[in-house]
């Protein structure tokens, strides 16, 4: 289910109502000494959540894991789309990297291709990985990877190439609901799936069109079912009532749930926007 603005008409901006695009271009630790410090505090305040994405245990992940931190800067700046605004920008980027390479999957769907930035940092990050990348909008894309399968329309009843469910990763930013999603995951055999914009429902307000329900509101049992949740996101109202038996059936797909911490207390980039692993039961 997506998310509709409630009717009536939208609140009129106020000044700095407007969001500030990030300015990460502009901002990089020049010195060697200092940019190993940031990596490694990176690489510390990640620790917990990529040993449990992997279950293994934190002193075997931190060696892979600040070996890919360090490399991820320089292949950034090299980025070919060097203004995502809309997508993943860059503490998303690092997360959705390091998750990848890890993970080192042999098969990655992505839904929600935008302009092409996210499939080029994963095939940076599994180069030898098959690709499919889904987006029912297709004309927004500004980059193609020579060896990606690039498609136009929804993944849910697309063919797929053959694959090991156990060496998957399945992708999703493309604004629809994470039930819907992590039930068609299950359903087409995936077992390894990262979700965008993984909002709880109290902070509904910091993004208009919502993957509603969230994962993070699958889990939560503090929402009723029917319950209308409301919220105002630049001076447009927005409204969701809660379906509880598409959490339910989201829950039961869950095996793992493991959020990624924002990064911005330690980069001071931007906020990320709430990347969630989840592994999928069988």
């Amino acid at each position: 289910m997506t998310v509709e603005p409630a009717a009536g008409p939208a609140e009129p901006l106020r000044p700095g109502d407007q969001p500030v695009p990030a300015r990460d271009d502009r901002n990089w630790m020049l010195s060697p000494d200092q940019q190993a410090r940031l990596e490694a505090a990176i690489v510390e305040w990640l620790l917990p959540s990529l040993a449990a994405i992997l279950d293994r245990p934190e002193a075997e992940t931190a060696a892979r894991a600040t070996e890919a931190t360090a490399d991820f800067f320089p292949l950034y700046r090299g980025r070919p789309i060097r203004n995502n605004k809309g997508g993943g920008l860059i503490n998303d980027s690092l997360c959705l990297y390091l998750v990848a390479r890890l993970l080192q999957p042999a098969t990655i769907v992505e839904s929600g291709s935008y302009q092409g930035h996210s499939a080029w940092l994963l095939r940076q990050a599994c180069p030898a990985a098959e690709i499919v990348t889904f987006d029912v909008r297709p004309e927004q894309l500004r980059h193609r990877e020579p060896d990606i399968d690039y498609r136009a329309g929804d993944w849910s009843e697309a063919a797929l190439p053959a694959f090991d469910p156990a060496r998957t990763l399945v992708w999703f930013d493309d604004h629809i609901s994470h039930a819907r999603r992590l039930v068609e995951a299950r359903r087409r055999g995936f077992r390894h799936a990262l979700f965008d914009d993984n909002f709880d429902a109290y902070s509904l307000y910091a993004t208009g069109g919502a993957p509603v329900p969230t994962l993070a509101m699958t889990i939560d049992r503090g929402l009723a079912d029917g319950e209308e949740i409301v919220w105002m996101r630049h001076g447009k109202t927005y409204r969701y009532r809660v379906d509880g038996a598409a959490c339910s059936a989201a829950r039961a797909a869950i095996e793992a749930y493991h959020p990624l911490p924002d990064l911005s207390p330690i980069t001071r980039y931007s906020p990320a926007s709430g990347m969630t692993y989840a592994r999928i039961a069988p």
